[in-house]
């Protein structure tokens, strides 16, 4: 993955859905992470939650991302093994 930066922004909670109906079931807790090299944002989901300092270069682990349809565009969901602070 290329060189990722954390945002200031806290990771929002991500529910299960069941028949289109948000639970109260927590899958996970997604990071807004910006790709540098690219000047994307991305957001990765980790199942259990994190706190990784803003501003800080990291790395995501074993990143599995699956395409799909929203509205009328393709996105992409990313999860994670972790998220690693690296040396910038």
């Amino acid at each position: 993955m290329p060189k990722l930066l954390t945002t200031n922004a806290e990771p929002r909670t991500k529910y299960a859905y069941i028949n289109q109906e948000r639970s109260d079931t927590v899958e996970g807790y997604v990071y807004r992470l910006i790709d540098i090299v690219n000047g994307e944002v991305l957001n990765i989901t980790l199942s259990q939650y994190k706190k990784i300092p803003s501003q800080s270069y990291v790395e995501v682990l074993n990143a599995v991302g699956t395409p799909y349809i929203s509205g009328n565009r393709a996105v992409m969901s990313i999860k994670a093994d972790d998220i690693v602070l690296v040396d910038d």
